[in-house]
């Protein structure tokens, strides 16, 4: 029984991924979520009170799947020469990118549409974007002990790393719609990698 209801749930929440990427949040109805998924409408007030809440469902997800890969890597930073720190961050680089591409409707919808909703939504955003920064930040402070890395402000490094990667990642996954992972990623890294040993232009 947990089985078929835990399948039933799946799907409403495929279907909801669905059709918010193809029609947005706003003109999305509970009828065309039940429709994607094949299933009777009495069926989404089981589990689900509104589209809202569904969608609210899906950022909760999102940002578990996503915050388990920054915790499960604290030693991102790491590394007694900047050669194993860079292939280091590369293999995770990489290994982000492609749960990224994995999960592009999902990112779209939370990352890329959800803060555009306003109210609720955009304070779930905002909540999601500080939990990243923060998990950054406090990656970047341990690495600050080793020495090979120059900055002052970790939080600061933390905010425009994320901002680099989103940014990044919208302009070939959106504008381009072509992204190789590997090339993506080794590009990312030696930027960073760069921007963290150069030389400090504020005092």
């Amino acid at each position: 029984m947990e089985d078929k209801q835990a399948q039933t749930k799946k799907q409403l929440l495929d279907a909801a991924i669905e059709i918010f990427h193809k029609k947005g949040f706003q003109k999305a109805r509970v009828s065309d979520i039940v429709a994607e998924a094949g299933l009777a409408q009495g069926t989404f007030y089981l589990y689900f009170k509104s589209k809202e809440e569904i969608f609210l469902h899906i950022c909760s997800e999102f940002t578990g799947l996503f915050s388990s890969v920054l915790i499960e890597n604290n030693h991102i930073f790491e590394g007694d020469s900047i050669e194993i720190i860079r292939d280091n961050m590369q293999r995770y680089l990489q290994r982000l990118v492609t749960l990224f591409l994995s999960n592009t409707k999902m990112t779209r919808l939370v990352f890329w549409e959800g803060n555009g909703y306003g109210g609720q939504f955009n304070d779930i955003y905002e909540d999601i974007h500080i939990q990243f920064v923060e998990i950054i930040r406090q990656r970047l402070e341990k690495a600050m002990e080793s020495g090979l890395f120059r900055f002052d402000d970790a939080e600061t490094v933390a905010a425009i790393l994320l901002g680099l990667f989103d940014r990044t990642l919208f302009h070939f996954t959106e504008v381009k719609k072509e992204v190789d992972a590997h090339a993506l990623s080794c590009r990312i890294t030696d930027f960073v990698i760069g921007g963290l040993v150069g030389e400090r232009t504020v005092p």
